[in-house]
Formats: C-alpha cells, structure tokens, sequence
C-alpha cells in the first residue's frame, strides 16, 4: 500500500507541512513498487482484475443486499491535493497504486420510481456527499480543528465536503445497471444541466424527487448572490433521458412530492416547501402547498408562484394559506413539513396527515414570537373533490404538538417531527431530534443568560453554531455543568400512535388518547431554578420501553412505510460513526481552506475531551445500565412495529454494515421493498450508500 511518509521522514527529506499551502511544500511519497515520487499520481497504475471474485457481503436480518453506489474518487489522505473525484471514471480498472476507493455519495436523500416500458421501473435518486464528514462538527459540537479527519473508512475535511459534488442517479435492480446523469449521457438539454448543476455543485445536495407521468423532478438546495435559501427544481423526460430545464423558487427547503388521488377519479401532483435554517438555508422561506399546473410538454406553463426570475413562469401555484398564513390577520407560520402522505380516515375520507417542524423564528434574542409555531402534527380537512387549487385550498387541525409531551419549554422547540405512517387504522408519528442542533442550541437562543450559566459558554444567540471551540480549557467545574447541559438537553426519539377513530378526540384536546409507544416518562428540565426531574406532559409511562428503543442514539425516526400490514420503521444513530472518529480517526492536521494546512498537536487530547466523547461516554453507560450493551456498536436500526405497538428489531447493526448508520429511505418496485442507508464512511470497500430489499421468505 502506498503510504505517506512519517514526520520523521519529510524532516529527513528537507520538508514540513506546516501552516502553509501544500503546493510550497516537497512532501515525498513512497510507490508500492519503491519508487520514490513527489506526488501520489506519478506511482505507475495497478489496473484491478475485474475476473477477481467478489465476495458479496453478510447482511443481517431478513434482507439481500441489492446495491452499492458507485466507485466516484481516488483517495489518497484528507489533506492531499490529490484526491481525485469523477464519477464518470472507470475507477475499477484505473485506480492509481496505493489509492483507495472512494464513494462521496453518503445518503438517498431524494427518491422517486419511474416505470419505464422500455426498463421497468426505475429508481431516480438524489444524493448529498458527505453528509457524515460535518455532522460531527454541526450536530455534536465537536471542535472546527478536528474537522479534518481519516481512518481506514473515512477521509474527511471542510474543503473536501463542501467542493464535492452531490449527484442524481438511475438505478435499475432487476439488472443492476447505475447510471449517473451527466451531460453526455442526456439525449437533449446537456449543456443547459451542466450549467444549471454548477450553483449548487457542493453540500447542498438534492432533497426530494418525484414522478408525474414521463417527468422526473428533482429538487436542489441553492444559495443566491443574496445568501438566501432558494430550491432549485430541475425536471427531466425520463423516458427520453433528457433534461427538460429548471425554475428557482422561493423556499428554503422541500422533503416530498407527492401524487394525491382525488375523489373525482383524478390525480395531483403536489409537494411542500416550508420554512428551514439547516444545511445553510436562510430561513425565512414560506411554507405552502404547491400544486403542479404544468403539462408533461410545458412543465413551467402557468402557476402563481413566481421563481427568482419574475418573466417567466414556473409550473406551479401556491394552493394553501394556512401553513404560512400571509393573508391572514395575526395568523401563524409553521416550520418546515418533513413528512406528508394521503390516507383514508375512518369516515371514508380523503385526508393528510402532515409532521411539521418548529419555525425556525420561534426564539430571537431569547423572545419568543407568537407568529410562529412549534412542531406539531397536522391533520387536513378532506380532500376537495378535484384536488386542491388557488379556489379551494389546504385547510387542517392541529393534532398533537411537541408542547404537549416535553416539559422543558426552553430546548424542546428544536425538536421535529420525523417519519409518520398509516396502518391498520393507527397513526403513527415519531420525534426527530438532530444533535446539539436540536435542544443544545435552541435553549442558547431560548435563553442565553441561562444557557451561559448552565454551561460557562457564551451564547451564539442568534447565531446558528453555538460552537465549543476548545472545551479542553475549562475547568473541571466548567465542563461538569457543560456535560450536564449536554446530556439532560440530549433527546432520542419518541414514538406514538393515535387510533384514527379518536383523532377528533385528540384534536380537540384529550391527550389520554394519544399512545405513547416507546419515550420518556420523566425528563431533566432546567427553567433557572435548577435541574429537575418533570414527569412527561401525557402523564404516562411508555408502553413498551424508552426512547430511541434504549439507543440514545436512535435521534432520528427517519423512515418508515406500511405494506401488506406490516410497518417498518428506520432510524438514524448518531454514535455510529463515532466509534471509527474518536478512537480511530486520525485528526493531527486541519484543512479550513482547500491547500492550506494547519498542525493541531493537542488532537488527542481534543478528541479525549471533547462534547462528542462525553455523549459517547454516557450513551454507552446507559446501553450497559439497559443490558444493551452489546448492541452499543455502529450500524443503524431498523424495526418492525407490531400490532400491539411493540417493535420487532429486524437489524441493528446496519444490515451487516457497521459503515451504514441509518435508513434513510425507502422505495417500493416491483413489488419489493428496497431500503436506502445512509453512511459515516466514504473510503473502502464498505463505503457508500446501499439498498437493501426486504425478503419475507427470510423473516421468521
């Protein structure tokens, strides 16, 4: 394998990578036949036999292991300028001696099926590259010098993420081709998707896609000159396999599209743009409901919603008032929608159940705004006969909110709701809760003179990234409070249910109809009168056992889908990636700026103590204490949830692939269920996102 050389070895050679750029540095590099070279492309190529057998992975639990993303890089270290990154590279049989494989793509975020008469049904997928790489960073306050960090499965840095690009695929299961799309592979429009691809050509990635007819819309987050969040909707003729054009609308984010059935026989094709400060959107995005008015020769003929550009149209009129309640006098807002989906209510109905987020504007400078809300689930009104239009538009109750569970009126507002799903006449909905990003640091903004005394750092206040950026200086006293604040603000999901028949019930205010399935009966709050063990605001003790299903770190209930009775439900686990991160990770350099590197000497001691480890610390402690020990290793979960409500665990340790730590998405075709991981590595043969089809023959 070729490595880099030690420090010893670059002092011996006459150079040191310091705080200057690599380019004015001679670091040496040692080729795997002993060639000496000043860069790792100058090692002659070992072509890969492709006659090699490939052994196909272990899966665990009932499933085949349907694919892998593509080999899309050469890999040689995180600080290395020369990392190579093209997708359309045959790097099976040209990667460079001593490189390693690399697979940026890291989760499904976007998934829509076409059938195609031509190749049957077909996955379209949007992807984000390296979602992992700034998690740690953004969601669990570790410090900016340990941005940079490589492993045997993982190679990550700040330029590195942010100058990769994220991408759109076709998959095929039945025959296992994988397309990625480019301009020369598309029949028409080429040139005019490189172009349109290039303004978000970085972490933004690709969040939603969706089918109507022949069309595949995908959608993009993108930033203007102005540093607002815009969404960038890029529609393609799946079965011409070419690129139609795009519009940029006003919104910071979208997680669906849908198509709805209407009574009058009819469909629509809808999604959800709502208000949203992750992934560097502004926030101050609307959320509506969005109709297409388009047609399959004119996606972009007619609509009220005007795009950044105000000549031309956009295909798509706004067909709710409510949600955002602009044209309605002391109305409110609500967050962004995660999930929505059609059902059919026990009255016969149409309707929509619909999870919505906190807004993002709940707290200023630590004041509250009564024009906007916390998380909350919706319930619509029935579905108008042919849809809803600018006429006859959205209307819905509030179901169930955060502030009727969590007592800590401080943090809780960072809280979301994730998956939601319909099955044998319940519904369910689970809590998401995405790291310090969550209650951490929405309590600074809450309250930023509290959350300074409770933890001896300054608040960000407004600012996004309440950032530790070196807990190794605090004093003993200091980090215990800090540590405290982290774990008693730390929440894993929840998961409930409401039989359909008492929705009204529940709507109304008679919260004794609301199950809690797996949760917390009591949580630490803090209002400035000190820690305090609060009973839940339902009064109940959950049915089948605590949050997260004992895994504090199950923050996510990410995915789930109801099929032929049975209903699955995916997580997230944040600590996965961590096990590789904090005690195997190299971390002795940083990259801020593409080809400047800094040394960080206290690395070790940084990554012994830090906000990350002390979550680890406690996360394993409360996985021993619930004789969960063992399951307290990487690898998402995902479960099945029974009649009763109890979940069955189908796998926790990622299929067999410690390298996916949770289940992103889901896609039904042919008939078969294929579930989408996301993943902490992006090096190695383990790396990359991966589907999994759920096998019932293997289900016993």
């Amino acid at each position: 394998m070729n490595t880099k050389l030690s420090l010893v070895a670059v002092l011996l050679a006459g150079a040191m990578v310091t705080g200057c750029s690599d380019d004015d540095s001679e670091t040496v590099y040692v080729c795997e036949n002993g060639d000496t070279v000043s860069a790792p492309e100058q090692c002659p190529t070992t072509p890969t036999d492709p006659t090699d057998p490939v052994e196909p992975p272990a899966v665990d639990g009932p499933f085949v292991h349907a694919g892998r993303t593509i080999i899309d890089g050469a890999f040689y270290s995180a600080t290395s300028p020369s990392n190579e990154y093209d997708p359309l590279r045959d790097w099976e049989n040209t990667m460079p001696a001593g490189y390693k494989e690399m697979r940026n793509a890291s989760y499904p975020w976007g998934t829509t099926v076409y059938n195609s008469a031509a190749n049957g049904e077909e996955l379209w997928m949007g992807t984000i590259s390296n979602g992992w790489c700034v998690w740690p960073y953004q969601n669990i306050a570790m410090p900016i010098e340990l941005t940079t960090f490589e492993s045997e499965t993982t190679g990550c840095s700040v330029p590195g993420t942010t100058g990769t690009p994220s991408q759109i695929f076709i998959y095929n299961f039945r025959t296992g081709a994988k397309e990625v799309i480019h301009e020369s592979m598309l029949t028409s429009g080429g040139p005019q998707f490189t172009e349109a691809f290039k303004p978000i050509n970085n972490t933004y990635g690709f969040r939603a896609a969706g089918t109507a007819g022949d069309l595949v819309f995908v959608a993009g987050h993108w930033k203007t000159t102005e540093d607002k969040g815009r969404l960038r909707l890029f529609v393609f003729n799946a079965k011409e396999r070419s690129f139609v054009g795009y519009r940029d609308i006003v919104g910071d984010t979208t997680r669906r599209f849908r198509t709805l059935e209407h009574a009058d026989g009819t469909t629509g094709f809808y999604t959800i743009v709502g208000a949203e400060t992750g992934m560097t959107q502004y926030g101050d995005g609307p959320t509506q409901l969005l109709r297409w008015v388009g047609t399959q020769d004119d996606p972009f003929a007619g609509g009220n919603i005007k795009g950044t550009d105000p000549l031309t149209t956009t295909g798509w009129s706004k067909v709710s008032t409510q949600l955002d309640n602009e044209q309605t006098p002391d109305g409110v807002q609500y967050g962004m929608i995660g999930d929505w989906r059609q059902f059919t209510h026990t009255d016969g109905t149409e309707r929509l159940i619909m999870s919505a987020s906190a807004h993002p504007f709940v707290y200023k400078n630590g004041v509250r705004s009564d024009k906007f809300k916390e998380s909350v689930i919706l319930i619509s009104d029935p579905i108008p006969n042919s849809g809803y239009t600018v006429d006859e538009q959205l209307t819905f109750r509030e179901v169930f909110g955060m502030d009727q569970y969590d007592p800590d009126t401080k943090g809780r507002w960072g809280a979301k709701w994730g998956t939601s799903a319909i099955n044998d006449g319940y519904m369910y909905f689970g809590t998401y809760h995405q790291g310090t990003d969550a209650a951490y640091k929405h309590f600074a903004k809450a309250d930023p003179a509290l959350f300074t005394e409770l933890t001896g750092l300054e608040s960000a206040g407004e600012a996004d990234a309440t950032k530790v950026t070196d807990v190794t200086t605090t004093n003993d006293a200091q980090a215990t409070d800090h540590k405290l604040f982290m774990i008693n603000e730390w929440r894993a999901t929840s998961i409930f249910r409401i039989d359909l028949k008492n929705i009204d019930a529940v709507s109304a205010g008679d919260t004794s109809k609301v199950e809690l399935l797996y949760g917390y009966e009591t949580m630490e709050v803090n209002d400035g009168n000190g820690w305090k063990t609060t009973p839940n605001l339902l009064g109940k003790k959950p049915t089948h056992g605590e949050a997260g299903m004992g895994n504090p770190g199950n923050v996510y209930s990410w995915t789930s889908i109801a099929k032929d009775g049975k209903l699955f439900w995916g997580f997230f686990d944040a600590f996965s990636g961590l096990h590789d991160l904090l005690f195997e990770a190299y971390s002795g350099e940083y990259m801020l700026f593409d080809g400047i590197v800094f040394q960080n000497p206290v690395w070790k001691r940084q990554m012994a103590n830090n906000p990350a480890m002390w979550m680890y610390d406690y996360a394993k402690a409360e996985m021993d204490a619930n004789g969960l020990g063992a399951e307290f290793i990487p690898g998402g979960d995902l479960l099945m949830i029974e009649a009763d409500g109890s979940a069955r665990k189908l796998t926790t340790n990622g299929f067999g692939n410690q390298c996916s730590n949770g289940i992103r998405n889901v896609v039904d075709i042919d008939d078969k269920l294929y579930f989408g991981t996301s993943t902490w590595c992006n090096v190695g043969p383990t790396s990359g996102l991966e589907f999994y089809q759920y096998e019932p023959s293997l289900d016993k």
